[in-house]
């Protein structure tokens, strides 16, 4: 949390958790790198390598698996649990993936759910 100036009630395990942090508060980043580039986003939660990698923004965000939502930088309301689910997710919210590559291909669709391997991909 090299950049904290304001942000409040987050917990960072790993190098370079929580680095760009600047305001998000009540984030829990688990792991290297975790929740690296995340500035102003709050509420979110990252387990698994590169999950919620590009996250600038994006709020209420649940991440857990390798990849998971990676490529979230503004999206909001999202739960992704498992291998790469949706893990090209940018500016889509409302989403719920579980299961490996679970909705992996989804950008900026909102409100999915799909559960299973592959699901909706």
């Amino acid at each position: 949390m090299l950049l904290n100036n304001s942000g409040v009630v987050n917990t960072g395990f790993g190098a370079f958790a929580l680095t760009d942090n600047t305001s998000g508060s009540a984030n829990t980043a688990t792991g290297d790198q975790a929740l690296a580039h995340n500035t102003t986003g709050s509420d979110n939660t990252r387990t698994g390598g590169f999950a919620l990698f590009a996250n600038t923004t994006g709020s209420n965000n649940t991440a857990t698996g390798f990849e998971a939502l990676e490529v979230n930088s503004i999206g909001v309301n999202n739960t992704a649990a498992g291998f790469q689910s949706l893990q090209n997710n940018s500016t889509g919210s409302g989403n719920t993936a579980t299961g490996f590559f679970a909705l992996q291909l989804n950008t900026t669709g909102v409100n999915n759910t799909a559960t299973g391997t592959l699901a909706l991909n």
